[in-house]
């Protein structure tokens, strides 16, 4: 296929691609399942995605505190990885909230499934230690996520919010 003149060059720059981005990349085993892997970074800011399918940071809405349910993770060597956490309507009904655990400029390790969506490294968080304080909260375990089904199967009524009565 490729002359030795060839396969050297092609092989150096599979290793340095492999090299290079082993964080931007999403894990699967032989089943073709996602595994898990651990980041470990600085939490620089809270974003809010109204979709929680959304991973342009651009998209997010930074300003509505209360629709958080992302944050930026900048890792030790600069990369910044947008963690979604789910989306703030199921966290709107929890006792215990990610913004409980982890504030702006705390050490956080994230557990979870990376992906590169559209230039942009994403982890879809399962479990979250705060490297700071030691407290950690776990977002899912195997299988379906905690807000599957939607608002309305949570009973988070009225929905959309927007039908709110003043």
């Amino acid at each position: 296929m490729f002359g030795s003149k060839y396969t050297v060059p092609v092989v150096a720059i599979a290793v340095f691609a492999l090299i290079a981005v082993p964080a931007t990349i999403a894990f699967t085993n032989s089943d073709g399942a996602c595994e898990l892997i651990s980041v470990e970074g600085t939490v620089t800011e809270f974003v809010c995605c109204d979709n929680y399918n959304e991973t342009d940071v651009d998209d997010c809405c930074d300003l509505c505190e209360e629709r958080e349910g992302a944050f930026i993770l900048e890792t030790d060597d600069g990369e910044e990885v947008l963690v979604k956490f789910g989306p703030w309507w199921y966290w709107s009904t929890q006792e215990v909230t990610v913004k409980d655990v982890v504030s702006v400029g705390d050490r956080v390790n994230v557990t979870g499934v990376l992906k590169l969506v559209d230039d942009i490294t994403v982890l879809e968080a399962w479990k979250i230690v705060n490297l700071d304080t030691g407290e950690e909260i776990t977002i899912k375990v195997e299988g379906r996520v905690p807000w599957a089904g939607g608002p309305d199967e949570l009973g988070i009524e009225p929905w959309p919010p927007s039908e709110e009565k003043d």
